[in-house]
């Protein structure tokens, strides 16, 4: 029997700086004199006279040769010295500087500062008490071994931000689509919250004969909100799309994701180094956190395009419903005989009752995320100081998160799904007089590539080619 208590203080502040909470990034805002728009600067086109091609582009997103044939680059500091030295609008006229579009006013040199809305601080506090109890003994002539215990926690939570509302919409002179946002004073703002959590454990094997082993496990698991999901202030970006107004908020009082669950497994360990194994399992869960949206008005601001209260979508994550997730795993090992060749199989398959439904879009989505269907294969030689490995690892394609770069529709938080990938992975190494070991490694030799999507697979967000990487070196042990 082992029983203890422990006590973890922790405290953290974040704090985000950036460009946006003075608007620096807006004084030359919109599109310049070869849009027809004397409102903005006209740049030496000479920062732009580089190019790079789009033939032969990624494998399987060239969308049936109809990219454009080439793509613009440029040096974004050398644009960014251009800007610079223009000189500074408050003293010098420049043609379509946007010289009141800043707090403090723009002085000619991009700054950042403290971006209100980034600033938290948290201070929490755990207390818990555990008791273990483990053991081994016979049912009839079965050999069994348990595991048994529980954990009881208390957490004490104290979270601070800095709060600003707005006080105004005024629309951008370079750009009528877009608004600026003034704001009152800033103020801190704490709030507290607290939970308790009881998280039993069970675990049982039964010995059926010397190679068929069964297992039967059953625990409750959790897992705490992330932190920058716990600020109890509302951020309200400073630059807002007309039509398109959004703000996002914290939760102090969100309550940790619980998982209640069921496993049971067969394994048959039938050679030397060989066995397969499959699992069941079934798991409930609660509380699970996601992105709720609500349409609505911020501190009576005014749209300067309506003459009506703005109405803005306001994303906050909230704790969803119950959702139950159940899969099958299986495994296998074969080392034939003594020749050093081997195999590994495994692969599971897992499902929700909760899938996410893209074609919903009349309330903020709800699905559990990094649900996915996986496989890998190995192929493998151990002899004589040689090691050599080929691995195939398969993922299908999943919902990873709720969240884009450009993010906070009128119908919540958007998802991104990471597509299917496989990869090819190969190893070998040799190691002599028990010290030295040369080594190669070959990472994705097949150059798989990794790529996202939105609510559609046609809403392609993200696409990287890392290509294959290559490794080659000595190791020496003294």
């Amino acid at each position: 029997m082992k029983f203890g208590f422990n006590w973890l203080q922790d405290d953290k502040t974040l704090a985000g700086y950036d460009d946006f909470a003075n608007n620096d990034w807006q004084a030359y805002a919109g599109y310049g004199p070869a849009s027809n728009n004397p409102g903005g600067v006209a740049l030496d086109q000479g920062l732009f006279s580089n190019s790079f091609s789009t033939a032969n582009f990624i494998s399987g997103f060239a969308n049936g040769n109809k990219l454009p044939p080439a793509i613009l680059a440029y040096n974004p500091y050398t644009v960014l010295n251009a800007l610079q030295a223009l000189g500074n609008p408050q003293t010098t006229n420049i043609p379509g500087a946007n010289k009141n579009c800043c707090t403090p006013a723009f002085n000619g040199v991009y700054s950042i500062i403290l971006n209100p809305g980034s600033y938290q601080n948290i201070q929490e506090t755990i207390y818990s008490f555990y008791i273990n109890l483990s053991g081994q003994g016979d049912l009839g002539r079965i050999p069994v071994k348990f595991n048994i215990g529980v954990r009881a926690e208390q957490t004490d939570l104290q979270t601070t931000g800095i709060g600003q509302e707005p006080t105004g919409l005024s629309i951008q002179p370079s750009d009528h689509t877009a608004f600026l946002v003034a704001y009152g004073p800033a103020a801190l703002v704490t709030a507290d919250s607290s939970y308790r959590n009881l998280l039993p454990n069970f675990d049982v094997s039964f010995g059926l004969t010397d190679t068929l082993k069964l297992r039967f496990d059953a625990s409750r698991t959790l897992t705490r909100p992330p932190l920058n999901f716990l600020t109890p202030v509302s951020n309200i970006p400073g630059t807002q799309r007309v039509g398109a107004l959004v703000a996002t908020g914290g939760n102090p009082n969100l309550q940790p994701y619980t998982s209640d669950n069921l496993d049971a497994g067969l394994e048959w360990y039938y050679g030397a180094n060989s066995f397969a194994a499959i699992d069941g399992f079934v798991k409930q869960v609660d509380n699970f956190i996601v992105g709720g949206t609500v349409r609505g008005g911020i501190g009576g601001v005014i749209d300067p395009t309506t003459g009506q209260p703005a109405v803005f979508s306001i994303t906050s994550q909230v704790n969803g419903p119950t959702a139950t997730v159940y899969g099958v795993e299986g495994e296998i090992q074969h080392v034939f005989g003594n020749t050093g060749f081997g195999v590994q199989l495994n692969g599971t398959l897992v499902g929700t009752n909760r899938p996410y439904n893209p074609n919903d879009i009349s309330t903020s989505g709800f699905a559990v995320t990094g649900l996915a269907d996986s496989a890998n294969a190995v192929v493998f030689w151990e002899k004589y100081g040689f090691s050599m490995r080929a691995a195939l690892n398969w993922r299908a394609a999943y919902l990873d998160h709720f969240g884009q770069q450009q993010n906070n529709s009128a119908f919540g938080s958007e998802p991104t799904f990471v597509n299917a990938n496989t990869q090819v992975d190969l190893s070998a190494s040799y190691t002599f007089r028990n010290r030295f070991t040369i080594f190669a490694e070959g990472l994705n030799v097949n150059n798989s590539t990794y790529s996202t999507h939105g609510r559609f697979p046609e809403q392609i967000l993200d696409v990287i080619d890392f290509g294959p990487r290559y490794t080659v070196g000595v190791r020496a042990k003294f």
